[in-house]
């Protein structure tokens, strides 16, 4: 009897874990959802103040922000934008969903969002040397265009999730990392060969926490990266012991890098 009410217990157990990831869907780039149920570190570094301050320093130049999610990051800094800076800002989405949702966020600021998705075509759509900054926030993007694009003078800024963050959920799951190389050791060279001057490039370690397996789940459904074709219903035993376990800690990766071409 006592197995039976566990075997209950279980199968209740990863029901509801099921129908939560089922639930949970990314709008934009919003981990709202996740607010109290997360604490994690942060880099040493303010990603978003040295792209705003390359913003301002473009003068009445191009800005470019690569994969812009729906807008969020690249709205909070257009509104701190100075008026008048001149500059025209261009946006890319290549994920469709997200594509009608930055352009409802950016429309007020003038911002056009171009279909664009560096895994799929690796051709960007700007013209040689047009392009006096280049930003890509966790956005994949291809070296060689980006030089091609950049004005001479022009700045490249990245900060990328290395691709063996969190690698404990991967780990714990049976699943390998879907972007292995996407490291620094590996980002710093193929810039450098492509013709740019990397005068930044800094890697960094921290703690992410979840309070409990929902908070685990809903994660994994907003970011299905994470753990490729994770399945709640494929795994009933690490979900259990996920849960008996209360707040699990995972290891955040990132790392930076910026560059600028001749």
């Amino acid at each position: 009897m006592t197995d039976d009410r566990a075997d209950d217990r279980a199968h209740d157990l990863v029901a509801r874990l099921a129908d939560l990831h089922r639930r949970t869907t990314m709008v934009g780039w919003d981990f709202t959802v996740l607010e109290g149920a997360t604490t994690s570190d942060d880099p040493p570094w303010d990603f978003e103040a040295d792209s705003l301050a390359a913003m301002r320093g473009a003068g009445r130049g191009m800005v470019v922000d690569l994969g812009t999610g729906g807008g969020e990051r690249l709205s909070a800094l257009l509104e701190r934008l100075p008026a008048g800076s001149g500059a025209t800002v261009v946006a890319t989405e290549g994920w469709a969903p997200n594509e009608p949702v930055a352009r409802e966020r950016l429309a007020p600021f003038g911002v056009p969002v171009l279909a664009y998705d560096a895994e799929a075509d690796l051709r960007m759509p700007f013209a040689d040397g047009s392009v006096d900054v280049v930003m890509a926030r966790h956005e994949a993007y291809d070296a060689a265009e980006v030089a091609r694009v950049l004005a001479p003078g022009g700045t490249f800024l990245t900060q990328q999730v290395d691709g063996r963050d969190t690698f404990e959920l991967r780990d714990r799951f049976g699943v390998d990392a879907p972007y292995p190389d996407v490291r620094l050791d590996r980002a710093r060279p193929d810039l450098e060969r492509a013709g740019l001057t990397v005068d930044v490039a800094e890697e960094w370690r921290g703690r992410l926490r979840f309070a409990d397996v929902e908070a685990v789940v809903t994660y994994l459904a907003l970011t299905p990266w994470t753990v490729p074709g994770f399945d709640p219903a494929e795994h009933p035993a690490p979900l259990a012991e996920l849960h008996r376990a209360g707040p699990v800690d995972v290891t955040q990766l990132r790392f930076r890098c910026y560059a600028r071409r001749a």
